[in-house]
């Protein structure tokens, strides 16, 4: 057992925070399969408007992995599909039906099945959409054995359910997945969660090898883990990742044969109605008007699919993202404050203590966020505040500068293959630059990616 232990990174103090009990939300009108998290894919639809479909039936599939589906998360009729830049499918809508139909599927008695049979189960189901792949953070591929996988049990990014509330009342469907996941590797599963958790559903977990993890936001992130317990070194390697409720659902469809149509999300932010943050148990593309409503008052405000740091700018009309466990509001900034430079900072949140509020003990005061950044894009100054929120052994700016100009081969050295676009999303929030490095790291790991595997 390794115990990751990190103190560079940053919690942030945002107000709205979600608390109380899991509420139900009533069954939505439609849902949609969201295709926008997997830029890289090209698709091939196997659906139209006005086709009738099943839970668990394919819609789509990647013509460069015909193997590897995208399921159907409803039973009802296509409503309609959303496409992007260059068309690309960005949600498939689905009008849901009073009575929902199952594709089922074959249990699998895990004790006598073969790496094979569950190879073949998952890719059946469409669960291997929800397995990631490093280096790179691709979509992992059905026709490499990994090395390794790490299984992140805890979240630290702002706003977001913790992986203890996806596994409670699954705890069988989290040790079936866990032993699934065992027999598609040749080496461990690692298992990591928070230090102190009381879940035995993790510190009685079989098959895998346990970490225990403390510390600020990045804490769970993959990168962080495989850092600090088997680093990557070369572009060959072969290490895939998933959460706790990936392998929740991976677990569920084993078991039932059925796929996992819900997920645990929070509802939170400081643009939610004092007193109604909290959880929810929304369905896979759950609406977002249906989130929305009883939750926001009238006003300006961004809402965001996902966390505050990574997650995605979204529209009423709009639907929760394929991985994401939270929705977010924050007011959106409509005017200029008046003679801002001049004033304290008292009541502001700053990383930096650039405003008086840095220098206070004000360590359990949460802040109003907006959208405001404060200042425009420009030149990289320093290089400190990143390397104050990144734990990894890794020079954030030099690192930004060599993808920048697409020196891969510095860039590599400076350690690429070890990070994911998220590992960004702290120092982008308190970079002085307003340069988005999240959006830079994305793009590099794409293009260096086409350079090594293609």
């Amino acid at each position: 057992m390794v115990n990751i232990s990190i103190t560079k990174g940053l919690d942030i103090p945002i107000k709205g925070q979600p608390e109380g009990a899991v509420q139900e939300l009533p069954k939505p009108q439609t849902v949609a399969l969201s295709l926008k998290p997997f830029e890289e894919i090209k698709f091939k639809l196997l659906v139209k408007p006005d086709d009738i479909v099943k839970i668990g039936q394919p819609l789509a599939l990647d013509k460069d992995h015909p193997e590897r589906i995208f399921a159907s998360p409803a039973g009802g009729v296509i409503k309609e599909i959303r496409r992007g830049h260059k068309r690309h499918p960005t949600d498939i809508v689905i009008q849901l039906n009073d009575t929902e139909e199952y594709v089922e599927a074959k249990r699998l008695n895990l004790s006598t099945a073969s790496r094979e049979e569950v190879l073949k189960a998952l890719l059946a189901g469409g669960l291997f959409a929800n397995i990631r792949q490093r280096p790179f953070n691709l979509l992992a591929n059905p026709k490499k054995i990994p090395r390794s996988i790490f299984v992140k049990a805890l979240e630290s990014a702002p706003l977001t359910p913790s992986a203890e509330l996806q596994v409670v009342g699954h705890e069988e469907d989290f040790a079936t997945g866990l032993h699934a996941l065992s027999l598609l590797t040749t080496g461990p599963v690692h298992l990591i969660y928070r230090e102190g958790s009381t879940c035995k559903a993790f510190t009685e977990a079989h098959h895998v090898t346990a970490h225990t993890a403390t510390g600020p936001h990045p804490i769970a992130n993959h990168s962080v883990h495989i850092h600090f317990i088997d680093p990557i070194e070369s572009a060959d390697a072969v290490i895939w990742t998933v959460t706790a409720y990936d392998v929740v659902a991976i677990g569920h469809y084993l078991r039932s044969g059925q796929p996992l149509l819900t997920r645990i999300v929070s509802i939170a932010g400081p643009g939610i109605i004092e007193g109604r943050a909290g959880f929810v148990r929304a369905r896979a593309g759950h609406p977002i008007s249906a989130l929305i409503a009883g939750h926001v008052p009238k006003g300006y405000f961004r809402y965001i699919s996902g966390d505050p740091l990574t997650g995605d700018k979204v529209e009423a009309d709009d639907f929760l993202a394929f991985y994401h466990t939270a929705f977010t509001v924050i007011p959106e900034n409509v005017s200029r404050e008046f003679l801002h430079f001049f004033r304290l900072g008292v009541n502001k949140f700053t990383a930096s203590g650039c405003y008086v509020s840095g220098h206070l003990n004000h360590s359990h005061r949460l802040y109003d966020f907006t959208t405001n950044q404060h200042g425009e894009p420009r030149a990289f100054v320093t290089g400190v505040p990143y390397d104050k929120v990144m734990p990894m052994n890794i020079s954030t700016m030099l690192l930004c500068k060599a993808v920048m100009a697409e020196d891969f081969e510095q860039a590599d050295e400076l350690g690429l293959l070890e990070v994911a676009s998220e590992d960004f999303a702290l120092p982008t929030f308190v970079c002085p630059s307003k340069i988005e490095m999240t959006t830079i790291i994305k793009q590099g790991l794409s293009h260096y990616a086409k350079e090594v595997l293609h």
